[in-house]
């Protein structure tokens, strides 16, 4: 049977629409929006960027607790209180006055990503659909990749004209008309339909943690690291290009590549649908990921290979993210898919909020040379661990 197109499957269009806003909102609007914060409030870069470390810490220690909740049937539940969740984060953002206050309600919002991002969001269509989630997940990873597209012109333009609170407001309004009601929606149609599958394939395995699970490590560790490696060369990009000698408008051309690379990679791995193996792609999307760490070393050389650098890092991001459930799914096996997505996703948010804070005392200690070593090393160390699984 020839699968229905994701623009006519209206559980996977509700979620392609509400993840898309969503992470523009409570994602995406922090680096949207972080110099207006530190503008307004005198607070410097560090203690700033740490509230946004904190939300993915937290963001990593909740993933595998609500994966649960979603293994036991309890997604329209767990995404439509996280939605209602982050409306109120969003609302209590705009009354903060204090560097507490700031940590406290991002911590929450860390919290509610944790019940409305990418790793609930999968978690519910694999329990639904099994085998065929992979084109449900490819198509929500395409559209949500616009998330930045959306978030960066819609702020700037709000903010000129009405300050960064208005901002937030604008975007509490599109959780609550267009997020709140789809997500509501795909999460009760989805529910519907694991429930009409065999629900011994999709049940728990009694007693068992995700992370005692056979494949939980290499599989946990090689995402992790090569999410490491990613995530210093994302945040600490500026620095990075600045202390290589790559002109200012070429560092902001390579900068702006990488969104549309994301996207280009996510087109590719559509287009070639299930012929292409999903651990062996992976693979080569971690040696994207090294690739890029060199590419950009060389620029100190050649700086026109920072475009090299974009392209690289950009593809292996935008493939990683559609398949790390495929991946999870074939080696852990269906049972408690959600709990085990969850506790993958816990590492390699760990790493993601390491990243800055590491990158930025690694180069302060052995310069931007160490740093481009081990944003190399990470991933490959990462590929080496998945290539140790049995077929």
């Amino acid at each position: 049977m020839t699968p229905t197109p994701a623009w006519r499957d209206p559980p996977i269009l509700a979620l392609m629409l509400s993840e898309t806003v969503i992470w523009a909102a409570i994602f995406y609007s922090f680096p949207a929006l972080v110099l207006h914060w530190q503008a307004e409030f005198g607070w410097s870069a560090a203690p700033t960027m740490g509230a946004f470390s904190l939300a993915l810490a937290v963001q990593g220690l909740a993933a595998p607790h609500i994966g649960r909740i979603i293994d036991r049937g309890g997604a329209p539940f767990a995404m439509t209180l996280g939605t209602v969740g982050a409306l109120l984060g969003l609302l209590a953002l705009t009354r903060i006055t204090t560097l507490w206050q700031f940590y406290a309600v991002w911590a929450w919002l860390g919290l509610m990503m944790a019940a409305t991002l990418y790793d609930a969001t999968f978690s519910i269509v694999t329990r639904a659909r099994g085998p065929r989630a992979r084109s449900a997940i490819t198509a929500i990873t395409l559209a949500a990749g616009f998330a930045s597209t959306l978030a960066y012109p819609l702020t700037a333009a709000v903010t000129a004209t009405g300050g960064w609170r208005a901002a937030i407001w604008v975007l509490a309004g599109m959780v609550l008309i267009l997020v709140l009601p789809l997500h509501r929606l795909a999460s009760a149609r989805l529910e519907a339909e694991a429930l009409n599958r065999d629900p011994a394939s999709a049940a728990p395995p009694p007693g068992t943690r995700a992370m005692g699970r056979p494949g939980f490590w290499p599989v946990g560790l090689g995402f992790a690291l090569t999410a490491l490696g990613a995530a210093i060369l994302l945040t600490n990009l500026l620095p990075l290009m600045k202390a290589l000698g790559v002109p200012d408008d070429l560092a902001i051309l390579a900068a702006s590549v990488i969104g549309p690379a994301q996207v280009v990679g996510r087109i590719i791995l559509t287009l070639a649908g299930a012929r292409a193996a999903a651990r062996a792609v992976t693979l080569a999307a971690f040696l994207f990921v090294s690739g890029a760490a060199l590419a950009m070393g060389a620029a100190a050389t050649l700086p026109a290979l920072v475009l090299v650098f974009a392209v690289a890092l950009g593809v292996g991001n935008g493939v990683i993210s559609i398949l790390r459930p495929v991946v999870i799914r074939e080696v852990m096996g269906e049972a408690g898919f959600g709990e085990s997505a969850g506790a993958v996703a816990r590492l390699s948010l760990f790493a993601f909020a390491a990243a800055p804070g590491l990158g930025a005392v690694l180069a302060d200690a052995a310069g931007y040379g160490a740093v481009l070593v081990l944003c190399a090393a990470a991933p490959l160390a990462g590929a080496a661990l998945l290539r140790r699984l049995p077929a």
